[in-house]
């Protein structure tokens, strides 16, 4: 599709000046919970033999200094519990094992007042719960809740970064919690209750977590709370101030990893061609061949990108790779992506997944759809939902029609230089009218995105009275 025409008539006023003024390009800033400075416990776990999960804790894993997790405090707070609490953990092929050893007060009763799986309202018993992050991404997470009984609740719980209807603009973006009670965790527990202290073991099937053939030295987040009714205290193992808040959950890592991973860049994910890379450090000391592949899937169907590079004793490489939606036009609805780094045996070395959803190719808001001739410049917010390589190669262009249709000034933008756009635009002299701000990105004669949004300017607020 050829892009419009951009006639050269010209509202006199803005004969002698651009459309836009100030036109500053920039990333959006991700919506983020956690708080900052919060310690991440980090544990490397030892690897689990011969288990019997019968809540006893008399298993020899449970005395290897690596399985002790610590005591629980109070949220923030170094003020440990006033009843101890402290856990160990463990795991090998097939689950993650957790156990809590937890004080109650003699001669009292635990309280149960949920006798089911499945009820949400577990939480209000004396019990335990289980938050897992599988892939350490901060926006999947699965929580396990069971009491002093060994009742369960489970849960699976998403945060999507989605447009904010509330922001100011097209590049305010909000955390979004999306939860799945249906989902079931398999798991398998025992409690065991003395007088002064009640034991819960539990075995977590790693394929429940989506981690199946996890690599060694896979990194996954967590954390373990608790209720003490006997002294009405919430308390958990890993410092946070919201148990529903990945970002803050400590660190499990299952045995000795070979490389080091950061830096995942993603970017923003749409239409047309994007970017992924990553920075990969040797930690085995040796040379080494690796893939990082990358599986963008959709409602459409999935698509594979892969890279190969060579990884040096001890050294830091980054490896970049280009991926494309399939189908045709804009995609739509939600994405994932799994990401795997694997070597020349076809061993996964280390593996991710990251989640998100399409936005329009190109979206647009005004700071008001009415103003006066003699009003202040309106404040104008765009944002490109192109994928990162597709968004580098189109220029932008901001037209001004009148009622009719007529374009009466144009301004090109240029090559963005990133996804959020934010301008102003004069209105001082302009004729009184109703007029449409239009914004359209086109590559090669051809219109990408286009987004359009009217404008009402009055001479007077006492105007057709």
């Amino acid at each position: 599709m050829v892009l419009p025409v951009l006639v050269a008539v010209l509202v006199p006023a803005l004969a002698c000046a651009e459309l836009l003024e100030a036109v500053r390009y920039s990333e959006p800033e991700a919506a983020r919970s956690g708080v900052e400075g919060v310690e991440r416990l980090r544990f490397e776990l030892a690897e689990a033999a011969g288990m019997s999960i019968d809540g006893r804790l008399d298993e020899a894993v449970w005395s290897d200094p690596a399985a002790h997790l610590g005591t629980f405090r109070l949220g923030l707070s170094a003020v440990p519990a006033r009843h101890t609490r402290e856990a160990w953990a463990a795991w090998d092929a097939e689950y993650l094992y957790f156990a809590v050893r937890l004080q109650r007060e003699p001669g009292t009763e635990l309280r149960v007042n949920t006798r089911e799986d499945e009820n949400s309202a577990i939480w209000e018993d004396d019990e335990i719960e289980v938050f897992l992050d599988p892939f350490n991404a901060g926006t999947e997470y699965f929580q396990l809740i069971i009491n002093s009984e060994g009742f369960l609740f489970d849960a699976q719980h998403n945060y999507r970064l989605v447009p904010d209807p509330g922001g100011a603009g097209p590049g305010d973006m909000k955390l979004q919690r999306e939860s799945d009670d249906t989902w079931a965790s398999g798991l398998v527990r025992e409690i065991a209750i003395e007088d002064d202290y009640w034991t819960a073991e539990m075995a977590v099937p790693l394929q429940s977590l989506g981690l199946t053939g996890a690599p060694a030295g896979h990194s996954l987040g967590f954390n373990i709370t608790s209720a003490d009714w006997d002294t009405e205290e919430y308390t958990c193992l890993s410092p946070t101030s919201d148990w529903h808040d990945p970002l803050q959950f400590g660190v499990l890592v299952l045995g000795q990893p070979r490389v080091a991973v950061s830096d995942l860049t993603l970017g923003n994910v749409g239409a047309g061609s994007n970017m992924f890379s990553a920075r990969v450090k040797d930690l085995t000391g040796a040379d080494a061949d690796y893939t990082l592949a990358l599986t963008l899937i959709t409602d459409a169907g999935s698509v594979r990108a892969t890279k190969d590079f060579s990884l040096p004793a001890g050294e830091r490489e980054r490896p970049m790779l280009t991926f494309q939606p399939r189908g045709n036009g804009s995609p739509q609805g939600e994405w994932s992506a799994e990401i795997e780094i694997v070597d020349a045996a076809g061993r996964s070395a280390f593996a991710a997944r990251r989640e998100g959803v399409f936005l329009q190719p190109l979206s647009l808001t005004l700071g008001s759809h009415a103003t006066f001739t003699d009003g202040r410049p309106i404040a104008v917010a765009a944002r490109l939902g192109l994928g990162s390589m597709t968004a580098r190669s189109v220029t932008v262009t901001a037209l001004l029609r009148d009622q009719a249709g007529r374009v009466v000034a144009d301004h090109e933008l240029g090559r963005p230089h990133g996804s959020i756009i934010n301008a102003w635009m004069p209105v001082d002299e302009l004729a009184p009218g109703t007029y449409t701000l239009e914004l359209v990105a086109g590559r090669d004669d051809k219109r990408i995105g286009r987004a359009a949004q009217t404008l009402r300017v009055a001479a007077s607020p006492f105007e057709g009275q």
